[in-house]
């Protein structure tokens, strides 16, 4: 039936997604007592690593039952993740409401409309604490309310999203460099990203240490909470998956 078949294309639509590219980065610098690699997620179908989150997603929800034909699919983005649930919705046949504010990239909204997704805009920060993520995470409870079979993926808390940067990104990384890591940049805002691989890390007995690329003005980390400009960088309110993650150091960044 239905759920068999949205199974085969998960399956098909998941063998499109990661084996990036890893580069090195010979031109970075004149030091040549380091190695530097980037792992281009660029090269994932929907522009970013955020087709791997987006599928774990989907996934999970579609396989305990949370998610199934008629559900229509909420999330909160700054962008990249929008453009990854708009694809696979749309391929999946299932609704997506995706709830963006006044510092997203306004190409990227335009492509996750036409996509398919219906774009839900907050203008105005939240009043307690002028932060525009914890606005949207408002509007997300709200559509929730008042959409019939609304399912919320919660970027910021599901675990699937653990799962697909430890057995996809990190698992990647240490294969293409034979477990060879001395240490890994992360930048992060739902702090996903850095839980997954701090994961593979741990369990592989790796040596590795793990920085936390963050936005100064995001309170991540014991951050001190100041007004920031890039969007899906930093965070203004704490997500759970950040429990899950202790970095060996944090690097705060300007804009």
């Amino acid at each position: 039936g239905r759920r068999g078949l949205v199974g085969a294309e998960l399956d098909e639509a998941e063998s499109l997604v990661g084996r990036t590219p890893l580069v090195p980065l010979r031109r970075l610098q004149a030091r040549t007592d380091l190695k530097v690699w980037a792992k281009l997620e660029s090269f994932n179908p929907g522009g970013s690593a955020k087709d791997r989150t987006a599928l774990a997603m989907l996934r999970l929800g579609w396989a305990d039952g949370s998610i199934g034909p008629d559900s229509t699919i909420v999330e909160s983005s700054s962008g990249n993740l929008g453009v990854a649930l708009a694809r696979w919705c749309s391929r999946l046949d299932v609704a997506f409401h995706c709830v963006v504010d006044t510092k997203a990239n306004v190409a990227t909204v335009a492509l996750i409309a036409a996509l398919g997704g219906v774009i839900h805009r907050v203008e105005q920060p939240d009043p307690d604490t002028g932060d525009l993520l914890a606005a949207r995470m408002a509007k997300v409870r709200e559509l929730v309310a008042r959409t019939d079979g609304a399912v919320w993926l919660n970027q910021y808390a599901n675990p699937a999203a653990i799962e697909a940067h430890s057995n996809g990104t990190m698992r990647e990384i240490a294969e293409a460099l034979n477990h060879q890591v001395d240490q890994l940049f992360v930048a992060v805002s739902t702090t996903g990203t850095l839980a997954g691989c701090q994961r593979y890390v741990r369990q592989h007995a790796m040596t590795t240490e793990l920085v936390a690329v963050d936005a100064r003005g995001s309170i991540l980390f014991g951050g001190a909470r100041a007004e920031r400009q890039l969007t899906g960088f930093g965070a203004g309110t704490v997500p759970s998956l950040a429990q899950h993650v202790v970095p060996d150091r944090v690097a705060r960044v300007a804009d």
